[in-house]
């Protein structure tokens, strides 16, 4: 498994957060949805006792609510698209998503984005790997509230600063943080988790974008 990025806290230098991540094979036939799912859960699996030295967890949904471990400590969340495993466990509540570059249709973009992400979106020179970036921040976010997609995307405005930090435009954007890279294959991956702590961040995987709060 690949470390992505890491979360420290700045007073106690003590891990918070750690994102991993695995390739998955992609053949003629794409791996299966079950395949997938059942691999970012080895995943989380390695990444808890590579952590956290917790290597027997029950995960626990209630209701329609997203999945959590019975060690009240932790939290935990996993994501998987084509060619890609991904897991989060830390000490704060969060979520995670990938979502590698695809073709969307206009509805679905009136649906799912603000009038300036789409404008951004058709004015960008990739529009399939915008549309998925500005996604994963979205499906980030709802995961943490655990809302996941009966949220409406489309109140959840995102862009980019100049030199790059990840902007949030919602009643609750003080309350979170974001933390974004794009992999070598052009997979974009975020992480949304509660802004109580002040974190520094390190991602061996590249440069890592935060939100600006």
């Amino acid at each position: 498994m690949t470390e992505l990025f890491s979360g420290y806290d700045k007073n106690t230098q003590e891990l918070v957060f750690r994102v991993y991540a695995e390739a998955l094979p992609v053949t003629e036939k794409r791996l299966k949805h079950k395949d997938a799912h059942f691999a970012a859960l080895d995943l989380l699996g390695a990444a808890l006792a590579e952590d956290f030295g917790l290597r027997h967890a029950v995960i626990r949904r209630v209701g329609l609510g997203k999945p959590q471990l019975i060690h009240d400590f932790l939290y935990i969340n996993i994501s998987h698209c084509k060619g890609l495993a991904v897991a989060a466990v830390g000490t704060v509540p969060l979520g995670v998503d990938a979502e590698v570059p695809r073709a969307v249709r206009e509805s679905l973009l009136q649906k799912v984005c603000t009038a300036e992400e789409i404008a951004q979106i058709k004015a960008a020179d990739d529009e399939k790997l915008v549309f998925s970036r500005f996604w994963t921040l979205k499906e980030a976010y709802a995961k943490y509230t655990g809302e996941g997609i009966g949220l409406d995307f489309s109140t959840l405005g995102f862009s980019f600063s100049e030199n790059g930090a990840v902007i949030f435009r919602h009643p609750e954007a003080e309350r979170v943080q974001f933390f974004h890279i794009l992999t070598g294959d052009m997979i974009a991956v975020s992480l949304c988790c509660q802004n109580e702590i002040s974190l520094k961040s390190e991602c061996p995987a590249g440069r890592i974008l935060r939100s600006r709060n």
